[in-house]
Parts: structure tokens; C-alpha cells; sequence
């Protein structure tokens, strides 16, 4: 079951807008099925998820502190289609916070050996060659106008997720209507970052690891540079900001991260393609013409830019505990530059419902404040230093496991600062489904590579 984890959590779409959107997706009742099925074969397990007091009490204080600061905000301003209301804001809150519990539930039943972590990792190989095979080269070929519709939209009408009151779907699918590439995600940037935070750093860290000892290890290095360079040609025929921005991201990180006896070659390659790329926006029309669209687009660089700010000026004014989940609309309508009031999508869409959240740090900040921030903040520096020393130990074995617990955690490293860069710029829908598996993931890995060191494995 461990390897259909991910397969199933890559159809995000909804099928009711009643609950929080990871409720209303296949892969809750298929995880529920799953962990249902395991704890019956192993009901000893019950106890390993059962969540101690120390975290109900943190749980305890997070709710009465949203439903507060949901009572004020109902107070202070009543109705708004800004926001998402008393008692509904604090109902979407809570099933966020079960949405949490369930993936480390499903992750830590799930995860509970080297080879669980084997499963995962092989099923993350070949969900994403499957994916790229079935959805995104039919995509790709439907943007290039080529006769791909009638399949593209038979996917999408099966797993697309949508986003309500937009006309992108109109021609049976985002493809389809937008000619640009997005999965099955809403839109064309989720697919950037479900592509490139999801499966970015696991490839990267398999690219540099030693693999003479593995069996079928070049293989697979040779295979993963096949699919960084897919991935890197999708973040781009993507036509959005996002997409350019993972392409340098990941490739920064894939020299950083490299040996220095690979670093020096792939700095150059990186530095000769950066030189390619300026000069076909000078010299090749059709390249101009998609970078000034879709990455100096003003329209889309207005409401981000003027989002954040509204963001950070919530922050400012409710540092500590921020305004709460879903309150965030009405304060950044309010701290909103004018100057960004001026575009089409904000004058249709933004201005009417909702200010959505572009960037996802300032937002977190917003919406829950320092307190609560910092101390997340907290709690992951505490996993990289476990991370480290634990890296330091494996470093010296070359036994299978070893370099598999290898590979995951590089890959953390990786992770952690892009998931954090990106999400200082723009949305990375950090409580989907694969974004909350691989959290998880990485944290059973290390906790993993611990009690093997510990027990001298």
C-alpha cells in the first residue's frame, strides 16, 4: 500500500466544496481504506499514532486562539465576502489541523523500514515518469495545437481540480482553454510547484550520490538526468513567473549540492544555458514574446507584489497571534496599493470574492501570527540538526540502506531552503496532499536513520 501513497494524492480534484479541499479529494477515503486495512492486520499499531498530551494541549490552544480571533474579526466587521466567516473559518481551521495529524498517521503506519522507504522512493520514480507520459506530454501537445484534446480532456474531466468562476476550463480543460500545461492542477504554477518541491529535491540528491555500490545505480542516475531535464523543459513551456523561478532554483541547488569534482562542469553548462536563454529573448522573437507575457506580465506582478504587501502590512499591525485563518481578505483589502487596483483580474475577480493568498510565508505570518511561526520555525531547525548529525553517520556506510536514508535526507536539505525561498515569493499549496506526504516522509527517513545508527545497523 506504501507505494500508491503518492499515486493517489497526485488527483487533486474536488468533489464537494462543503469540506476542506483535501477531504474532498479521492486519495482521503483510498488513505483511510489503507490505514483502516493496516491497523487491522496490526492493531498494535494504534498506539504509535494516538497523539500525546503535550500535542492535544498545543492543538487545544490553536483552535480557542482561531476561534477568538474569528469571534473578534465578527465583531469588528461582520459579514465579508473577504473572509470565510465565524463558524465557518473555524470549522475549515480544525479539519486543516486533522488533515495534518492524518498524513504524519498515514506516513508514520506507512513508513517503517528501509525497505517502506525503498517502496516510496521507487514509487516516486514512476509515478512521476507515468504522470509525465500520461498527462503532461498530451498537454505539451495540445499547446503546440496538435490533435491531443479529446484525451487531455477525457484526464481532466476525471482528475482536474478547478477553481470556481473562472472561464479556464471552458473548452473541456485548462489545457485546452489556456493552451498551457498544468496537470491536473487548477492552474499552471501549481503544477510548478507540485513537480518541482515534490519531486525537485529527491532527484537532485539522487544525481550526486555515489552509486557503484547500488545495483542498477547508474542506471538509475542516468534515468533521473533524463527526467531533471524534462522537468526543467515542463517548468518552462509552463509560460509562468513560477515555472522560470523553480528552473533557477533547482539548478542553483543542483551545483551547490554537487561534488566538487561535477560542480565546476555543471556551473558552466548552467552558466552557457543562462547565456542561451538571454540571448533568444534578444535575438528570437517567439522567445521574447512568452517572457514578456508570462514573466513581466504586469497584470500578474501587480496583484502579487501588491498582495504581499497587503500581507505584510497585516502582519505588521497584528504581529503576535495574526488575524486568523481565512480573515486575512479583508486586511489586505485594505492595505492594498492602489496602484495595483488598476488590472483586469482584480477588477473581475479579486475585488468581488476573496484576495487570495500569493505569497504563502506572509501569509502564514498574517494569518497565525509570529508566535506560532517562530516556533514552527523552531521545531524544523531542531529536524535539520538531527538531520546533520545523523547525515554525518551515514556518510561513512555504504551498505543500501544507508544510502537510501542518504539520498532522502540530502534531499531534506535540499527541500527546506527551496520550499522556504519559494513560498517567500509566491503560493506553494503547502497542505496538499504530496507536500504533506513528503513532509512526513522526510521526518519518518530521519527518525529512521536515527534508530539505525543507534542500533549499530
Amino acid at each position: 500500500m506504501v507505494s500508491w501513497l503518492l499515486p493517489f494524492a497526485l488527483l487533486p480534484k474536488t468533489f464537494t466544496s462543503a469540506l476542506f479541499e483535501n477531504f474532498a479529494q479521492i486519495a482521503f477515503p483510498v488513505f483511510l481504506i489503507f490505514l483502516l486495512v493496516q491497523l487491522n492486520f496490526k492493531p498494535a499499531l494504534v498506539q504509535d499514532i494516538l497523539p500525546e498530551r503535550r500535542t492535544l494541549q498545543i492543538w487545544g490552544a490553536l483552535i480557542v486562539l482561531q476561534f477568538i480571533l474569528f469571534g473578534w474579526h465578527a465583531l469588528a466587521y461582520g459579514d465579508s465576502d473577504q473572509t470565510y466567516g465565524l463558524i465557518h473559518g473555524w470549522f475549515t481551521f480544525m479539519q486543516l489541523i486533522v488533515v495534518i495529524w492524518f498524513a504524519y498517521t498515514i506516513q508514520k503506519i506507512f513508513i517503517r523500514d528501509a525497505d517502506s522507504v525503498f517502496k516510496f522512493l521507487a514509487s516516486l520514480i514512476i509515478s512521476l515518469v507515468v504522470y509525465l507520459v500520461v498527462v503532461i506530454v498530451p498537454q505539451l501537445a495540445v499547446s503546440f495545437r496538435l490533435p491531443f484534446t479529446g484525451w487531455t480532456n477525457f484526464l481532466a474531466g476525471l482528475f482536474e481540480r478547478h477553481w470556481d468562476s473562472r472561464a479556464w476550463y471552458d473548452a473541456g480543460s485548462y489545457v485546452a482553454t489556456q493552451h498551457r500545461i498544468n496537470g491536473f492542477e487548477p492552474e499552471a504554477p501549481f503544477l510548478v510547484m507540485l513537480l518541482g518541491l515534490v519531486f525537485g529535491p529527491i532527484l537532485v540528491s539522487i544525481v550526486q550520490e555515489p552509486m557503484k555500490r547500488m545495483k542498477n545505480g547508474r542506471r538509475l542516475q542516468k534515468l533521473v538526468w533524463v527526467l531533471i531535464v524534462v522537468l526543467s523543459l515542463v517548468f518552462l513551456m509552463a509560460r509562468s513567473t513560477s515555472g522560470y523561478l523553480m528552473v533557477a532554483l533547482l539548478g542553483l541547488f543542483t551545483v551547490l549540492f554537487a561534488p566538487r569534482s561535477t560542480r565546476k562542469w555543471l556551473f558552466i553548462t548552467g552558466a552557457a544555458s543562462l547565456a542561451v536563454v538571454i540571448s533568444a529573448y534578444f535575438f528570437v522573437p517567439a522567445i521574447h514574446d512568452i517572457f514578456e507575457k508570462w514573466l513581466f506580465a504586469k497584470q500578474g506582478t501587480d496583484n502579487r507584489l501588491g498582495g504581499a504587501i497587503g500581507l505584510l502590512q497585516t502582519f505588521i499591525h497584528h504581529p503576535f497571534f495574526g488575524v486568523g485563518f481565512g480573515n486575512e481578505g479583508n486586511f489586505i483589502e485594505q492595505f492594498l496599493p492602489g496602484w495595483s487596483k488598476s488590472n483586469s483580474e482584480y477588477i473581475n475577480f479579486y475585488s468581488k470574492t476573496a484576495y487570495p493568498v500569493l505569497n504563502d510565508f506572509l501569509g502564514w505570518l498574517a494569518r497565525f501570527g509570529a508566535i506560532v511561526v517562530v516556533s514552527a520555525i523552531w521545531l524544523l531547525g531542531g529536524l535539520i540538526v538531527r538531520s546533520v548529525n545523523v547525515y554525518r553517520q551515514l556518510v561513512q556506510s555504504d551498505k543500501p540502506e544507508q544510502i537510501v536514508y542518504r539520498i532522502v535526507i540530502r534531499a531534506f536539505f535540499v527541500m527546506v531552503p527551496l520550499t522556504l525561498m519559494v513560498a517567500m515569493i509566491t503560493q506553494i499549496n503547502a497542505f496538499s496532499w504530496p507536500m504533506l506526504l513528503m513532509y512526513f516522509f522526510y521526518w519518518r527517513v530521519i527518525h529512521l536513520a536515527e534508530e539505525s545508527e543507534i542500533k549499530g545497523v
